[in-house]
């Protein structure tokens, strides 16, 4: 049995993240429908389940010590520095995202216990999806991961804009998947490929002018399902009313944990499977990031809607970090660093949004922040640290992400790039300022009513100021462990 287990590589604790989120939502929904439990208990349930999945995350660290990049159940799922990162990631987002995904769940009443599943089940997807070496793993994460999400879009029944959320991810989100599995298709007849290191072995072998056309196609098909999961233009369109729509407790768990997933498989592919043959896709990703770059800032100015204003502006944010992933290795480890620092502000945002508009409204008119630092300084110091870390204002961690990646897009003599790139920065600062004076100096007639805030809004938004203020002033540690995610590529 042990020679089987060896053979097939057998490890509970590689996919050890996976298995205690969904035997979390397991348990949660054995409490709902055999058992009459108490809100107190599920919200215990949940919160230790998030507990044991970071710390199992550590146990994985420990394996990585012993055996280092390893492949698992019949080379499935990969343990390396990519995987790591991205459960470490995925771990303190839905810590960080438990107060407003619960707060809004208790509005759900009957649903309550359904969109916390929900959620812990799209984070196991994402969790499986950056654990996998095999394509068709990937594309099985990844869509256990977008189901997921595609009903927490429209849970609230009751609201027409979450019904037409979740009904235009689905249709979109579907297409994409289907573009990503018949790139899947082709790479696996054209080269008779699986996975990441099976094209890493497969074309140097080969040579990269002796590549089937059609496998560039498959890549390029799996490339495009990849960036529509993280709304880079042209495949955008669904991201405004997505995010528009869909309760705002949840907005700021969907947005960011899809981001952090797709771009670090992006980033694996890039650097195992697309290393040797890039420049066959330079101008396809540079047409990608130029057209993320304007059309995010040309509809980011005329928003009068935050949430779609925030859209546009992940939009913009997807082109800056696929700027530095497709550039090279070093452009990979600026992108990291960038990705995190933009997780962060996201979640702070949107967390604020809750705290502001109501868990399960959809509509957050700029006006709702009138007046807002009267009342409520410390809503309004914190938001405004957010939104100045995306506009990229020096003292911020995004500063320090803007100034590593245009710097290393320099480096790669990328100068027009970089011309787009600071272009659409100074840009940024209409969109990213105009709400701070709207909540901070703008003087209306009723502004908003002083609002008391929870211990745990208090600790969960106090600590991501803090860090996107720490990552300014220090980002050692964590340009360190960007590069360390990179370190075997160098």
């Amino acid at each position: 049995m042990n020679t089987i287990s060896e053979a097939i590589g057998f490890n509970l604790i590689v996919i050890g993240p996976t298995l205690v989120l969904v035997a979390t939502a397991l348990i949660l929904l054995f409490c709902t429908i055999t058992i009459e439990t108490s809100d107190f208990v599920k919200k215990s349930i949940t919160f230790v389940g998030i507990l044991l999945t970071i710390f199992s995350v550590f146990l994985k660290f420990g394996l990585f010590a012993t055996n280092g990049v390893s492949s698992y159940f019949t080379e499935k799922i990969l343990l390396d520095e990519f995987s790591l990162f991205g459960n470490v990631l995925i771990s303190l987002i839905l810590l960080f995202n438990f107060s407003s995904i619960w707060n809004t769940s208790t509005e759900l009443k009957d649903k309550r216990t359904e969109a916390i599943i929900l959620t812990l089940m799209s984070a196991s997807g994402f969790m499986l999806m950056v654990d996998s070496e095999s394509f068709m793993m990937l594309f099985i994460g990844l869509e256990i991961g977008s189901i997921s999400l595609y009903a927490l879009a429209g849970i609230n029944r009751g609201d027409l804009l979450s019904n037409e959320a979740a009904l235009k991810y689905f249709l979109l989100g579907s297409l994409a998947s289907c573009v990503l599995v018949y790139g899947v298709a082709l790479i696996y007849i054209s080269l008779s490929i699986s996975g990441f290191y099976d094209s890493a072995i497969a074309i140097p072998y080969i040579g990269s002018e002796n590549v089937p056309l059609t496998t560039f196609i498959g890549f390029l098909f799996v490339l495009v399902g990849l960036l529509f999961k993280v709304a880079a233009a042209p495949f955008q369109s669904w991201a405004p009313d997505v995010y528009h729509g869909s309760p705002t407790g949840y907005v700021g768990y969907m947005a960011s944990v899809a981001k952090v997933a797709s771009f670090l498989v992006i980033g694996r592919l890039c650097m195992v499977s697309l290393r040797y043959v890039m420049d066959n896709f330079q101008l396809f990703f540079l047409a990608v990031v130029v057209i993320s770059i304007f059309v995010g800032s040309f509809f980011a100015t005329v928003q009068t809607d935050m949430k779609r204003l925030i859209a546009y502006s992940g939009v913009i944010q997807s082109g800056f970090i696929l700027s530095g992933i497709v550039s090279g290795v070093n452009g990979t480890s600026a992108s990291l660093f960038y990705l995190t620092a933009y997780t962060i502000q996201l979640i702070g945002i949107f967390t604020i949004f809750t705290i502001i508009s109501g868990k399960l409204s959809s509509d957050f008119s700029i006006e709702n922040l009138s007046g807002l630092f009267v009342e409520n300084k410390f809503l309004t110091i914190c938001f405004s640290i957010f939104m100045l870390g995306l506009a990229g204002i020096p003292l911020t961690s995004g500063f320090i992400s803007k100034f590593i990646l245009i710097t290393n897009l320099w480096s790669y003599e990328s100068y027009v790039l970089v011309f787009i790139l600071m272009l659409s920065t100074v840009a940024g600062f209409y969109f990213y300022l105009r709400p701070i004076w709207v909540a901070a100096i703008d003087k209306p007639e009723t502004p908003v009513e002083q609002i008391t805030l929870k211990r745990s809004e208090v600790l969960s938004l106090g600590v991501l100021a803090f860090a996107t203020i720490f990552f300014g002033l220090l980002p050692d540690s964590l340009i360190n462990l960007s590069r360390w995610v990179i370190q075997n590529y160098l």
